[in-house]
């Protein structure tokens, strides 16, 4: 697999469904950027309607998930796509998509999945080298990054940088309904990742992925549906 092909591979399932971030692309660092390309990393992933928040915003706190939770989404052009906790350890986090995705995560942010299986034909794992910062509970100007190291099924390898940041608050509305929320924005080298979180529901309602300008990555739009506690 080729750079360029490892940089198209991430995939990012919905935060309200464990806020999986399946990121198999190489991400860096390097020296820090101007203060003009710096704000457009920052930029928003999709454009999203958004009003300033009705009320002040307690804290935002993740609901507790248990086996048999799911989430369901309205992507775009319609399509609804399902998230089910199959099992649990802690905050670490098995789901299964109804598209044939298998992801484990770790439920305490929006960190890069520990593992993928069949995910847009794509398997591999991820081990956190490092992790400093803190998002949750969500606040504005929380920020928390992590450097990972990656292998897929393939036997290619590669490591990288992802920072989130609690840039503000909006009032959003999605087919679950109206919802004041915590907008968080995570980057790595070619995607920038856009999630509105509501602390009314303890999850999160919008989940967007676009490249960053002048790169090229995949990209997606999803909005919560619904969720459904356990049968």
């Amino acid at each position: 697999m080729t750079l360029s092909a490892l940089r198209k591979c991430a995939f990012v399932l919905p935060a309200a469904a464990l806020a999986l971030a399946l990121a198999g692309c190489k991400a860096g660092g390097g020296p820090e950027a101007p203060a003009k390309a710096q704000k457009a990393a920052w930029t928003p992933a999709a454009k999203v309607e958004t009003a300033p928040a009705k009320a002040e915003l307690p804290p935002g706190v993740r609901r507790a998930l248990a086996v048999g939770d799911k989430s369901v989404w309205k992507q775009r052009g319609g399509k609804e796509l399902a998230w089910k906790t199959v099992k649990l350890d802690g905050s670490i986090a098995e789901v299964h998509g109804s598209n044939g995705c298998k992801a484990v995560t770790d439920l305490s942010s929006y960190s890069p999945s520990l593992g993928w299986r069949d995910c847009s034909g794509h398997t591999g794992s991820h081990k956190i080298d490092k992790r400093s910062g803190r998002l949750f509970p969500l606040a504005v100007g929380n920020t928390e990054s992590w450097k990972y190291s990656g292998r897929n099924d393939k036997g290619n390898t590669w490591s990288g940088t992802r920072s989130c940041k609690v840039a503000g608050t909006a009032n959003v509305t999605v087919p679950a309904g109206n919802f004041d929320t915590y907008h968080v924005i995570c980057r790595e080298m070619s995607a920038r990742y856009d999630y509105w979180f509501s602390p009314e529901l303890g999850s999160t309602v919008i989940s967007s992925k676009a490249p960053l300008p002048g790169k090229k990555s995949s990209r997606y739009h999803r909005e919560l549906i619904r969720l459904e506690p356990p049968a």
